[in-house]
């Protein structure tokens, strides 16, 4: 008799089938369970989880709380991002989508966050400068709704 091997489970997998479903809690676990010691293959998982929970946070039919998975994944790049290697175009692409998307849906709070977040890396954006007049203008914003 053979005994079968267990096959290894890939957290990642069970990380986006609840993202899928729009599981409320998914952020906080896989926030934790990234946030220890990874390998070169787990960090590609976590990459590919990241640009997936920001693409679900973007889409319109999502059920997910948007402002919270936002802040949990911007929480996340603020205390892991350097520890695990993230390439500033990767953190500006993700961070930069979702101050977009939060911007132009005058949340003002998660937008100043992302935004805040990348200068304070010294991020670029695509043209090559920095968030500063974004971050100048959403301040603005938020002052005028009377947030500030």
């Amino acid at each position: 008799m053979t005994k079968a091997t267990a096959k290894p489970v890939d957290p990642v997998i069970d990380f986006l089938k609840r993202l899928s479903k729009d599981d409320q809690n998914v952020m906080a676990d896989f926030v934790a369970w990234a946030s220890g010691e990874r390998g070169p293959a787990e960090i590609e998982r976590v990459h590919e989880f990241i640009e997936e929970a920001e693409h679900h946070i973007r889409n319109s039919r999502a059920k997910l709380d948007r402002v919270e998975a936002a802040t949990a994944l911007l929480g996340f790049f603020r205390d892991h991002s350097r520890r695990l290697g993230m390439h500033e175009r990767f953190l500006a692409t993700i961070c930069g989508a979702l101050c977009t998307y939060f911007q132009n849906r005058k949340i003002w709070d998660p937008a100043v966050e992302a935004c805040e977040f990348l200068v304070s890396r010294a991020i670029p954006d695509e043209d090559g400068v920095g968030f500063h007049d974004r971050l100048d203008w959403l301040y603005r914003q938020r002052a005028r709704r009377g947030v500030d």
